[in-house]
């Protein structure tokens, strides 16, 4: 696999126009699962991402944005501005080696600072570099649909992220320790306070509902669809048209 464990003769040879980037964060994930979890998670996709694209695979970065989680010790976060001037220095070094797209995957939900990143790389680099973000919270109803969900809530350590879990790394997994919680407030509302506020435990979804089967399937499609909406993205910026001064 064209990754972060081949030397640079390998690479070049190779020489892959797209780059896989992974964010995740080390943060609580209530009783049942451990602060790894996004970091188990989001390597999984990517390695699977960047196998479909035939990128080339950065290492999963740990830590980004999680003040959401402030409470209880073990989560660990860099402040919004940080994160985006890491993003936007990792981006310039692809872009002047030779690369032409990068592959965002967001495996936290909480890192909003991400979207004005991407937009401000592809207003400032576009057409030379083009940078797209995938998600695989963002197909929750399509695995509700293809029969893989059940619960009608998804928001952390709940039955999509626990099954996943379950299926990676099952050993981590505290099932004795699982519990529902769905808490009586918008996800906004994290704006306002801790996840704690709103569930004691940290939990929003109900995790009960969770298999490794589950998690199987769920990895399988969300790689898909990943990867297809990367290439979707791609084709929209590589099929614009200038429009006077900017070939944004």
């Amino acid at each position: 696999m064209l990754s972060y464990d081949m030397t640079i003769e390998d690479i070049e040879k190779l020489n892959p126009d797209t780059a896989v980037l992974a964010f995740a964060s080390i943060e609580q994930h209530g009783a049942h699962l451990p602060v790894s979890t996004d970091y188990i998670t989001t390597e999984a996709f990517a390695r699977g991402v960047a196998e479909q694209l035939g990128a080339f695979l950065i290492p999963t970065f740990p830590i980004s944005n999680c003040r959401e989680h402030m409470g209880k010790k073990g989560s660990v976060w860099m402040k919004p501005d940080t994160f985006y001037n890491m993003v936007i220095d990792i981006c310039h070094s692809l872009k002047e080696q030779g690369f032409k797209k990068a592959v965002i995957i967001r495996g936290h939900g909480g890192i909003f600072v991400l979207s004005p990143t991407i937009r401000e790389l592809n207003a400032t680099l576009n057409s030379d570099f083009m940078v797209c973000c995938v998600e695989y919270y963002d197909y929750v109803d399509a695995y509700r649909k293809a029969g893989i969900i059940e619960s009608d809530v998804c928001l952390h350590a709940d039955e999509l992220e626990t099954s996943v879990v379950m299926h990676l790394r099952g050993d981590l997994v505290k099932n004795d320790q699982i519990s529902d919680f769905v808490p009586d407030a918008p996800r906004t509302y994290l704006n306002y306070g801790s996840i704690f506020c709103a569930s004691p435990k940290g939990v929003w979804g109900r995790p009960s509902y969770a298999s490794a089967e589950k998690g199987e399937k769920v990895l399988k499609m969300g790689i898909e669809l990943m990867a297809a909406e990367a290439k979707r993205a791609f084709d929209y910026m590589q099929n614009k048209n200038t429009i006077g001064y900017s070939d944004f």
